[in-house]
């Protein structure tokens, strides 16, 4: 099989040749990669990797990380943040952004909204030549974690009992955006995209962010004309959420979702096994393997059995995608990162 057919397979829920397997790294942890394999770019680390997936992305031509002094950046939506650094890697830390005050919709309105047009989508076809061997991600929108950045999560959480209309305004904004945006991507890239990842966080280690009767109220009507707008333009719709969201996953299926990323396999409820035997027959899977425990903190003996398990639940007959269940941080030993690519893992249990 190609890459291509390979990790369709698994979407579709049908037995593949091998695992396909996807990467997502912290950029230092990309450049590390990178230089231990002695290549010069990101293709060249994937290609070592032996990784299915490809990930398309626009240029960014306007209001981008614009520097408000004293070590403040703003992003295109307005979030304001300060880039730190940590024993390992680094991270950005959330302040004071003007909407964490508004009191009124006038007050959101008065906002400077972005539009698509801060992107340039015409370098997306170059981008896709050459890919057609393998399974082609577009990826970004964040229908709940970045409206709740901007807007501040208490405040969001307060407007749906207080002011139900103020967060019907803030998802709105942020799904009629990402509906453009991707519809601008299949333009310029002649349909030509597999798979798009949406970005949401619903849960906590412990369980639901929110009830499911407020998941439904105000979450899902903005899901699903995402994932409407997602599929009419050809593409499967793969679901991000970290966290015990175990509950939610009827509510993704009804809503029409193909595939679920990252499987925190630690947190509450999201035991492999389990999630498998009881949505396996509706749903591929994506990551599984441990960012918080065994990649980091594991050795590389530890990292091919939580593959060796993952693959023979999750990939129980197809339907999983192998990947990190996060971005692999940087305090992740190239040992680990190796370990789990290895592809006599990866062949176990498929093919003749």
């Amino acid at each position: 099989m190609t890459s291509r057919e390979r990790a369709f397979a698994a979407i579709e829920r049908k037995m593949p040749d091998r695992t396909p397997a996807d990467y997502k790294g912290e950029p230092e942890v990309n450049e590390r990669m990178m230089a231990h394999f002695g290549v010069s770019d990101h293709e060249g680390l994937l290609r070592n990797l032996q990784v299915d997936v490809r990930r398309l992305s626009p240029k960014q031509i306007g209001r981008f990380n614009k520097d408000l002094g004293g070590g403040v950046f703003e992003d295109y939506w307005g979030i304001r943040s300060i880039h730190m650094k940590a024993s390992h890697g680094s991270y950005d830390q959330h302040v004071h952004t003007p909407l964490w005050d508004a009191e009124t919709i006038e007050d959101m309105e008065r906002h400077d909204w972005p539009s698509p047009d801060i992107f340039d989508y015409s370098v997306m076809k170059d981008q896709r030549a050459g890919w057609d061997d393998y399974l082609v991600m577009y990826e970004g929108a964040d229908l709940f974690t970045r409206p709740c950045i901007l807007r501040h999560m208490e405040n969001v959480m307060l407007d749906m009992f207080q002011q139900p209309e103020m967060v019907h305004y803030l998802l709105d904004r942020f799904t009629s955006f990402y509906c453009e945006d991707v519809n601008r991507a299949f333009e310029a890239t002649g349909g030509k995209i597999d798979i798009y990842c949406e970005w949401s966080d619903f849960g906590t280690q412990r369980g639901l962010l929110m009830s499911i009767p407020m998941f439904r109220q105000f979450m899902a009507p903005y899901l699903k004309r995402f994932i409407d707008t997602v599929h009419s333009g050809g593409a499967k719709f793969m679901l991000h959420s970290c966290g015990a969201i175990r509950d939610l996953i009827p509510d993704f299926l009804e809503l029409g979702i193909d595939a679920l990323d990252p499987i925190q396999v630690a947190a509450e409820g999201m035991n492999p096994a389990r999630l498998k035997a009881d949505f396996g027959d509706r749903l591929c899977f994506h990551g599984g393997v441990c960012t918080q425990t065994t990649l980091p903190f594991g050795t590389p003996e530890d990292v091919r059995e939580a593959v060796r398990d993952r693959i023979a639940t999750l990939g129980n007959g197809g339907g999983y995608i192998l990947s990190s269940s996060h971005d692999i941080s940087a305090d992740t030993p190239t040992e680990n990162i190796l370990a789990m690519y290895e592809m006599e893992l990866r062949d176990a249990g498929h093919g003749d």
